[in-house]
């Protein structure tokens, strides 16, 4: 992006704009830690989002108990919160649809107001390249919770977030719409 930002957009880091909330594990031997879909608390880890496409998720294929929810560091997003998964890789994204709890691989930002989600979501994705190179760590790399805080983003008035965000969904659909076409094409050739 250019140095000059134009009128009524800042330079900010993610923790002026959101709150930066880690995930957690409880006790995975302790099988009243987790429950079923019927009354368990939606519970993501990254391997929920391997091939995942869509912007919001509502559910992993695990469910915590309140009693596994209480007993480990995870905590309940509230809906609307992005995901961003900051270990085993780095750079998966979605948006609750609800309210949701995440495993250690998250590093996830629940949005101050004035800000629209789906910005931030994309932003995460155009600026991945730069956040991997915050990452530290020696067995695997990660973005720490400091770290999450310290990404630095440019934000847009609310309504040019919102415009930003739809236009760059309804440009990404279009291009998934002609890759699948393109896709055919041997299969027609043939």
């Amino acid at each position: 992006m250019s140095d000059v930002l134009p009128p009524g957009w800042t330079t900010c880091l993610m923790k002026d704009i959101a709150k930066i909330v880690g995930g957690g594990t409880p006790k995975s031997k302790d099988e009243t830690n987790f429950a079923d879909a019927s009354n368990g608390i939606p519970w993501l880890t990254p391997k929920d989002l391997s091939g995942y496409k869509n912007i919001f998720i509502s559910n992993g294929k695990r469910y915590l108990s309140k009693k596994g929810l209480e007993q480990s560091s995870a905590k309940l997003l509230p809906k609307g919160s992005v995901l961003f998964t900051s270990r085993a890789p780095i750079g998966y994204v979605v948006i609750s649809s609800n309210e949701i709890a995440t495993n250690q691989g998250f590093k996830s930002f629940a949005c101050a107001g004035g800000i629209f989600n789906k910005y931030i979501y994309f932003y995460l994705k155009y600026a991945l390249e730069d956040i991997k190179k915050m990452a530290s760590g020696t067995t695997f790399a990660e973005i720490s919770g400091k770290k999450a805080g310290e990404i630095p983003i440019q934000i847009a008035p609310y309504n040019e977030q919102k415009r930003i965000a739809e236009k760059l969904e309804q440009l990404l659909t279009a291009v998934d719409a002609t890759k699948n076409r393109l896709d055919k094409i041997p299969t027609i050739l043939k």
